[in-house]
């Protein structure tokens, strides 16, 4: 299948692109505002570049993967799906509840596949923690949760990344930056929704958090999230606690499989320290869109994170609970 990029940053170039290529398929066109950018990542993957969006989709191509900025998700998916493109778009689907909503439908209505890069559904854990639910080895779930931290620079230097300190441009701060993986991540795993949640968002009433715990009701158990960008020593660990048993996986969340340990009841199950999870993601990508059920998270998965992480934040500004 051919791809076209648009917006080649730095996640697109180290991990997506590349990944695009080891599954088989090619990056036919590169759409940047930066059009020298275009040109030099375009000469590795023999692309043609694109600075205009309205050339750029006119290329050759079927497929988009958009990673630009938060705030230009929505445009740039729409315009895709308008055009009859099928869609991978980057985290956060969104940053309006609406906005996601009327992709869904674009994409149903067009027939189109609309796709959201979850990319820890493809760790090499997952599959045996589903199963080990799907067995009834924990029993009936009774609390989930899971924790994303890393520390990084309050302030981004690069022009190019100055996005992420702009509060309508973002959205949030490390919430959107890994805590939406956390999120869909639990929902993957217990094949769940939350009924209500709330948050602890620091600093307090600020759209930009550093740190943020998601609390979440299942209807039959609980759920908890943890983001921050100021942990140096982070346990980024997945913890499913069931009434007969506990599933772990230590080193769980990132954006290499390096580390992971899998156990059950406090015994080491298997251990993780290869495999290409966007590799992996991209496959299911291109299957989903000839028809084939796969496990990537489809456009009301990333609806559902979007209502969940705007919800969050309400209820830490109201200090409630919010329906969901």
């Amino acid at each position: 299948m051919k791809f076209g990029i648009i917006s080649a940053g730095k996640h697109a170039r180290n991990k997506v692109m590349p990944a695009i290529v080891k599954a088989g398929h090619e990056v036919s066109a590169i759409y940047s505002r930066d059009i020298q950018n275009a040109k030099d990542i375009g000469l590795k993957y023999l692309s043609k570049p694109y600075d205009d969006l309205e050339t750029f989709f006119a290329g050759d191509f079927e497929s988009v993967y958009i990673s630009s900025p938060n705030f230009l998700h929505f445009e740039h998916a729409m315009k895709s799906l308008s055009r009859g493109k099928h869609v991978l778009l980057e985290k956060p689907m969104t940053l309006k509840n609406s906005d996601a909503e009327e992709l869904v439908r674009t994409a149903n209505r067009k027939n189109l596949n609309l796709s959201v890069g979850f990319h820890m559904r493809f760790h090499p854990a997952m599959k045996i923690v589903k199963e080990i639910i799907r067995k009834g080895d924990v029993g009936k779930i009774v609390f989930v949760m899971g924790s994303w931290a890393w520390q990084s620079p309050m302030i981004h230097e690069d022009p190019r990344s100055k996005w992420w300190d702009d509060d309508e441009k973002v959205g949030g701060g490390s919430v959107m930056g890994s805590g939406v993986h956390v999120i869909d991540t639990l929902n993957y795993t217990t094949n769940s929704l939350p009924k209500r949640v709330t948050s602890s968002r620091f600093p307090k009433k600020k759209v930009i958090d550093i740190t943020e715990t998601v609390h979440m009701d299942y209807g039959k158990f609980a759920g908890f999230s943890l983001s921050s960008r100021d942990i140096r020593t982070p346990d980024n660990s997945l913890k499913i606690f069931g009434a007969e048993g506990t599933v772990v996986v230590n080193n769980f969340f990132g954006t290499d499989v390096k580390g992971s340990v899998l156990e059950l009841n406090g015994k080491k199950v298997k251990s993780f320290d290869s495999g290409n999870m966007y590799e992996d993601e991209i496959r299911a990508f291109v299957a989903a869109t000839r028809g084939e059920k796969t496990e990537i998270a489809d456009g009301n998965d990333g609806l559902a994170v979007v209502k969940t992480v705007n919800a969050a934040f309400e209820g830490d500004y109201i200090g409630k609970w919010v329906e969901l």
